[in-house]
């Protein structure tokens, strides 16, 4: 699992990505300079709880991927069964090709979980 995190952290604007449980427990990480691991599955496990929350009180069951845009960078989850994919990105990335490497990414550690 952190050999494929390490090689989307390779693509351009990747800070940083791991793996968090829905309740924010770190499966896997490998974060670049000045993230700290444990700051960023607090935001993903607050995010990814609150977004759920919000998405359940208008009838949706949840999300796949969800990106939030903010004044120092962007996070990407990416649902992937048993947890969610964290990305951290830079804030000036067009991430077209980007969300591409990522959904690979978590489509691999996907299928990596069902074993």
């Amino acid at each position: 699992m952190k050999r494929i995190l390490s090689e989307l952290n390779q693509e351009v604007g990747v800070r940083g990505s791991m793996v968090v449980t829905p309740d924010g427990m770190v499966v896997a990480s490998v974060l670049g300079v000045g993230l700290q691991e444990d700051l960023v599955a607090a935001v993903a496990s607050n995010a990814i709880r609150e977004i759920k929350q919000a998405l359940a009180g208008v009838g949706h069951d949840g999300f796949t991927r969800l990106i939030l845009n903010s004044a120092h960078g962007k996070l990407v989850f990416v649902d992937i069964g048993v947890g969610y994919l964290a990305v951290v990105l830079d804030k000036r990335l067009n991430m077209d090709l980007t969300l591409i490497a990522i959904s690979g990414a978590a489509y691999r550690i996907k299928n990596m979980t069902k074993m």
